[in-house]
């Protein structure tokens, strides 16, 4: 256990440090991804006023985009046998936010400015899940 958090924390140095030219192609991609999936969840939560749903609406469409994008531009692959590991990453994710902005909305921040800054966050262990669990046999960079 020691061990896992150990390279859990080297693995994030290293990102900030020297990043990949592949975490550099999974930033970039994930400008365009993010700017989606946060335009789904501010319309939704506009609608809703119910930041839960909205993060899983979001969560949910922006998956099925994401999929594709980081897939083929990022890891060379939208192969559908990582379909599985992909949802249950977001599944991951999508508890980990949810529960982070009902935090954050307790403390008393509005959800919209929550959820932005809760989204570098996200992004770093998104790209470490998809390129640890899910892409780990695709094709692309390093």
């Amino acid at each position: 256990m020691a061990e896992n958090k150990r390279d859990f924390r080297s693995s994030v140095a290293a990102l900030a440090l020297a990043p990949s030219p592949r975490a550099l192609r999974f930033f970039a991609v994930g400008l365009l991804n993010t700017a989606f999936g946060y335009a789904i969840f501010y319309f939704v939560w506009r609608a809703t006023q119910d930041s839960t749903v909205a993060a899983g609406v979001s969560t949910a469409i922006g998956a099925a985009f994401n999929f594709l994008s980081i897939g083929r531009l990022v890891f060379g692959s939208a192969d559908p046998r990582f379909l599985g590991r992909f949802i249950a990453v977001y599944a991951a994710l999508f508890i980990v936010d949810a529960l982070a902005l009902r935090g954050l909305e307790h403390l008393g921040a509005e959800a919209a400015l929550a959820q932005a800054a809760l989204t570098p966050v996200l992004a770093t262990l998104s790209y470490l899940l998809n390129r640890d669990f899910v892409f780990r046999s695709g094709a692309g960079g390093a």
